[in-house]
């Protein structure tokens, strides 16, 4: 029996999302927080060990899929997960003022935000690291430091930053001192999607 797809599909020739993976994912998200549980048991493909992961706001954002011919459109995909991601965060931000109080939510929000704001006030081309070896590949300095710069922006004018400026983030890439080190920078994104959320859940 054919199951209907969640997603539109690329074009067989083209590279898509792993619907398999994708549903797999979906599917144990929906049945995690339907059942009030915490974890969920590592994919159907994974080849390690079985384990158990907890799955959050943070783990849908960061949830990565294969590629396969003719899989799901991942512009779709993602937006689907923006939500799930959105509706999880919602949940947590709840779940912590009920528990800690809401005085504890807003000096959480206010630490991250220090923390960006201690990253986003540095000089241009002075915010991440570089990589050690001259010849490794990291994220062009330039596009980082023009997200940063529009990030900061909208922090100081919009009454409310849209996340999609982050999520939807797409650097070049680049060698050496023309680069930052990706991992630092993608840290420190999803530090700031985490604190847009944060702002919005508070509003």
């Amino acid at each position: 029996m054919e199951t209907q797809d969640r997603f539109e599909r690329v074009a067989a020739h083209e590279w898509g999302y792993d619907p398999v993976q994708v549903d797999d994912f979906l599917d144990r998200v929906r049945a995690l927080h339907a059942g009030g549980g915490a974890a969920v048991s590592g994919s159907a493909d994974d080849t390690s060990q079985e384990r158990t992961t907890p799955v959050g706001s943070r783990q849908v954002r960061e949830r990565v899929f294969d590629r396969v011919r003719g899989g799901y459109a991942p512009a779709a995909v993602d937006a689907g997960l923006d939500r799930v991601e959105d509706e999880l965060f919602a949940v947590e931000q709840r779940a912590f003022v009920a528990e800690h109080g809401a005085l504890r939510w807003e000096e959480h929000v206010e630490f991250l935000g220090g923390l960006l704001l201690g990253r986003l006030n540095r000089p241009r081309t002075q915010r991440f690291r570089r990589p050690a070896k001259h010849r490794t590949t990291g994220y062009s300095v330039a596009d980082v430091d023009v997200l940063c710069d529009r990030f900061m922006e909208q922090l100081r004018n919009d009454s409310e930053v849209d996340p999609q400026l982050l999520r939807a983030a797409v650097f070049r890439h680049a060698q050496g001192h023309n680069c930052y080190e990706e991992q630092q920078v993608d840290a420190f994104l999803d530090r700031a999607v985490e604190f847009v959320l944060a702002l919005r859940a508070g509003a």
